[in-house]
């Protein structure tokens, strides 16, 4: 089986909290060059598995849509409160396509797979990555399956833990 992922990575600076969300086929090669390109440590990193590239790409579009009240630049978000709240509303109803006909309606003309997303139920797996990563271990090895709300709760908690 060939296994896709959008991927959400976690950093900070000072008290501000950032999120990175993406797609790739192999999380540890995009890890180590998000590491390579970003001047913050990784801190937390998160992936939702599935064997459809399609569901992997919509759920990332329609993730970047929602999100984009928060975007930085390209794929980067700030972790703001309201940042936390949409992705958790996201995350926490994308296997059960529990969207609202309102909120479907509210998307853009241009959605396409991302409007699948929110219809129909899927079988994501979201797992939370362990880090530091380990040389020659494969990175889904050391992870654990993570409830989709808890992966905000614990993004939040980071930025919440800048504050103090």
């Amino acid at each position: 089986m060939n296994e896709h992922y959008v991927y959400l990575i976690g950093c900070h600076s000072g008290t501000t909290s950032y999120v990175k969300i993406g797609i790739t086929s192999s999380i540890r090669r995009r890890l180590c060059n998000v590491q390579t390109g970003c001047p913050h440590a990784i801190t937390e990193a998160f992936v939702v598995l599935s064997e459809y590239r399609e569901e992997v790409e919509g759920l990332e579009r329609l993730l970047h849509i929602l999100l984009k009240p928060e975007r930085l630049r390209a794929e980067w978000y700030e972790g703001t409160d309201d940042f936390f709240l949409a992705l958790d509303a996201v995350l926490s109803r994308v296997n059960a396509g529990d969207f609202s006909h309102e909120e479907i309606e509210a998307l853009p003309d241009f959605v396409g797979p991302e409007l699948e997303i929110m219809m129909h139920r899927h079988n994501f797996e979201f797992r939370r990555v362990r880090l530091p990563l380990r040389k020659g271990e494969d990175v889904l090895d050391g992870s654990v399956s993570t409830a989709p709300t808890r992966i905000s709760e614990i993004l939040q908690a980071q930025a919440s833990n800048l504050i103090r």
